[in-house]
């Protein structure tokens, strides 16, 4: 790309995050940041969090919400929120950039396609970046080769697995489809990294809590924790917004039989990820991160920002052949997931447009056609 359209991308990215930079947060949309204030303000004097039921219940581990009021018990609620979005934009603004590796056109695209879902994750007062920066670093920590003991002691690599599982443990506790990890880390062997994360976890959200609370106090509100998360699913499963699979299936066949199509295409796409258990571990990262937004029982418009990944990877695949049906298809296809990303509140994309638009998605194969499928297009009309 030429330097002028590089510096007309980067005039366009300035001006949009300047802009959600300079904007208040105290919005009528500021709806999740307070639920993780008062879960924080209750942790730290001892409350149970898990007292709120309905949408905007707290659902995280009690050991986030008493991080999340000790980080902020000095600052006022205004304070706090001015904090916190402007932090997570600048998180967001460095994702961005990370996936674009220095292509104008993907930053550009990555824009055009998911500025709107980021403007209201960013209006919420949701953690998904942190949560997606924490998992992009742990994809890469697996993804990295290992280190014969020549130039890497036992203890060394102990310390990393160790550090690992930590890092995996505190995201499963900001959002439990962190999970996501654990096919790649069963592909590839990695039971300690698995161990140490599974160990973690009571080690951090029982061991954390009760530092501050003792040991009973912590065992009783992480098992209000357990119970709030079976009891909250099923409650919102049907909801208008909730555009995933299991969500969408549900809507048109009801609970059970939404189930059972949720079910089947997932092992579906468990047995496709074995069969491509020889590819890198970038493609099972951009794959198990779109599941995130697929296969995830509830899943709101704006999580469409954990697909970014694999966005990126099929624009950089994307070569177009010659048969004209396929390019106008293509077009269409192309401006209807558009669409369907750029309208966050649109009735028509919750009914099933964001569904599809990620189906698409993650069925499209950019990669160019062989000679023999030419030659089959050529035959068409």
């Amino acid at each position: 790309m030429s330097v002028g359209f590089s510096t007309l991308v980067a005039v366009i990215g300035a001006v949009f995050f300047g802009w959600m930079l300079i904007r208040s947060p105290m919005g009528s949309r500021w709806l999740d940041f307070p639920v993780y204030w008062e879960a924080g303000r209750k942790a730290i004097q001892g409350l149970t969090v898990y007292d709120v039921q309905g949408h905007f219940q707290y659902k995280y581990s009690p050991f986030i919400a008493l991080l999340f009021g000790k980080a902020f018990s000095s600052v006022s609620f205004q304070t706090a929120s001015w904090v916190y979005q402007k932090a997570t934009l600048f998180a967001w603004v460095g994702i961005f950039i990370g996936l674009s590796r220095g292509s104008a056109l993907k930053f550009l695209l990555l824009l055009l396609y998911f500025g709107n879902a980021l403007k209201l994750d960013l209006a919420l007062g949701q953690m998904n970046a942190w949560v997606l920066i924490l998992l992009l670093a742990l994809f890469t920590e697996i993804d990295e080769p290992k280190l014969s003991p020549a130039h890497c002691s036992f203890s060394m690599r102990f310390r990393k697995d160790i550090l690992f599982g930590l890092l995996f443990s505190f995201a499963v506790q900001l959002k439990l489809f962190a999970l996501v990890l654990i096919p790649l880390l069963l592909l590839r062997r990695e039971y300690r990294k698995i161990a140490f994360g599974l160990l973690s976890l009571p080690l951090l959200s029982i061991g954390g809590y009760a530092l501050s609370h003792g040991f009973q106090a912590s065992l009783a509100e992480n098992s209000r924790w357990l119970s709030s998360l079976s009891s909250s699913t099923d409650v919102l499963l049907l909801s208008p917004q909730n555009v995933g699979l299991l969500g969408t299936a549900s809507k048109i066949f009801g609970l059970l039989a939404g189930k059972a199509v949720w079910g089947i295409i997932g092992i579906g796409f468990l047995f496709a990820l074995y069969r491509g258990r020889s590819r890198s571990n970038e493609w099972f990262r951009n794959r198990l991160l779109f599941a995130i937004a697929f296969f995830n029982p509830l899943v709101w418009s704006y999580w469409i920002l954990f697909t970014m990944p694999l966005f990126v990877e099929k624009i950089s695949r994307l070569q177009l052949p010659r048969p004209k049906f396929y390019r106008i298809a293509f077009v269409f296809t192309a401006l209807f997931v558009f669409a369907a990303f750029v309208s966050q509140h649109a009735t028509w994309a919750w009914q099933g447009g964001l569904f599809a638009a990620l189906a698409i998605l993650g069925v499209f194969d950019p990669a160019p056609l062989t000679p023999a499928d030419h030659e089959v297009f050529s035959r068409s009309p």
